[in-house]
């Protein structure tokens, strides 16, 4: 008689077969890079819905159908256990939400705050169901050529809005708001752009080295020259600052790996300066003018100032971070359970920084889930996959560090689907630990 594991993996194996789930998580993982406006709608002036909010449903109604093995699934695994923990703590505190919404007039932020979690349930269900899906290998291969083919893409947009062959793509306000940067089909906001080159970056320099994955090297290399282009030209300082972390940490893990790939990308960007030597220039103004441009006094980088360099180049971020501080000390009693998902309507807008959020609306409790989520990827271990496992640490303790100065991590409308490419990026880096060694 099968015991209920034996069950259970039998169940996920079947599910991982399903051809119906890998079209759906195909359109999912192409909607993660597609951010434009698919249905517009009018409650609080210019809403948008985006293409995973219509396959979303087909997502939460997979999971539905399959609740049982999938809850079974996610007790199994540390990293999905705790990001389940932590968003129904955020699901109780949407009650908190939802009443002083009511109490302020604000009922449209109600429908907000419901979205939002809509969004949170689309990307970690999706999550779960590409680890289902990548116990596979060939499945987990298929998965990374549609993410190179995308980044590709992505990046091939905004590099013609750059020679002036595509237009600006978004609205008015959005122009407004943001300074009309060009991003191409990712979003608004110059974080979406570098965030998602960034972790496309760290995870296709993953697999590239992980040689047992046999992926197409050349497809990869293409993947990663691209992605570097666009993360260039993205003038995200954020992103800048969590790829200097990962290379630091990617040098001192594993200075081999580190040194073949700087002479892989070496010879691929001589080989696209031969082409066209306009594409770096083109970064080099980006990256001056939202960087070196900003700081007051050069002699700042060398004195090690770092106080003063983050007034410089954090946009404010100081002062918000400086505001939400003293907010919280001046009401303690949010300190220790929030004051709801979502909401800052008290405080008038986000901290631009993920732990100071997490504090004013999930709570101390909310925010431990969060970090514990995060650091539980630290304890994996990689006994087969070793390369894999030091670019995921890595791939996570920069983008902890990148935290600090914003919420990309969350569901907050001006940074999209990030959230859903980061479970998607390290879905991509865990699955192999479980293959069984040939």
């Amino acid at each position: 008689m099968a015991t209920r594991t034996e069950y259970m993996e039998k169940q996920l194996t079947i599910l991982g077969k399903s051809g119906f789930l890998k079209l759906t998580l195909f359109v999912i993982l192409i909607s993660y890079f597609y951010n434009v406006a698919v249905f517009n709608y009018s409650i609080t002036g210019n809403n948008e819905l985006r293409l995973y909010d219509f396959v979303g449903v087909v997502v939460l109604y997979q999971f539905y159908q399959h609740r049982m093995v999938l809850l079974w699934f996610i007790n199994q695994k540390k990293y999905l256990y705790y990001l389940w923990t932590f968003i129904r703590w955020c699901m109780f505190m949407m009650i908190f939400t939802f009443f002083i919404s009511y109490l302020n007039g604000r009922l449209t932020w109600i429908l907000r705050t419901t979205l939002f979690m809509y969004h949170f349930l689309i990307f970690y269900f999706s999550f779960v169901f590409f680890l289902i899906l990548m116990r596979r290998g060939k499945v987990l291969k298929q998965f990374v050529y549609l993410h190179i083919i995308m980044v590709i893409v992505a990046a091939m947009v905004v590099l013609l809005q750059h020679f002036g062959v595509i237009p600006y793509l978004w609205s008015d306000l959005d122009r407004k708001a943001y300074g009309g940067f060009l991003s191409g089909i990712l979003g608004p906001n110059k974080i979406v752009l570098g965030m998602v080159m960034y972790i496309s970056l760290i995870t296709f320099i993953g697999v590239f080295i992980q040689k047992e994955l046999r992926v197409n090297k050349l497809m990869l290399l293409a993947g990663i020259l691209f992605a570097v282009i666009a993360l260039g030209l993205s003038g995200s300082r954020t992103s800048y600052v969590g790829l200097l972390v990962f290379l630091v940490y990617f040098f001192f893990r594993s200075t081999g790996k580190f040194i073949y790939m700087s002479v892989m990308l070496g010879a691929g960007f001589l080989i696209v300066s031969m082409y066209n030597s306009e594409i770096f220039t083109m970064i080099e103004n980006v990256i001056n003018g939202r960087v070196f441009s900003k700081i007051s006094d050069p002699s700042l980088i060398t004195q090690g100032n770092v106080d003063q360099l983050y007034e410089d180049l954090g946009s404010g971020r100081k002062n918000l971070s400086l505001m939400y501080i003293d907010y919280l000390l001046t009401n303690v009693y949010v300190v220790p359970f929030g004051s709801g998902f979502n909401n800052f309507i008290l405080v008038g807008n986000s901290a631009h920084n993920i732990y100071l959020t997490l504090i004013n609306e999930v709570g101390l409790v909310g925010l431990f889930f969060y970090v514990r989520w995060l650091t539980s990827y630290f304890s994996l271990e990689f006994t087969n996959f070793t390369q894999l496992g030091i670019v995921l640490k890595g791939l996570v303790l920069a983008t902890m560090v990148t935290l600090l100065f914003g919420e990309q991590l969350y569901v907050y409308r001006p940074v999209f689907a990030i959230l859903g490419l980061f479970l998607f990026a390290t879905a991509i880096l865990v699955s192999p630990r479980y293959y069984k060694k040939t």
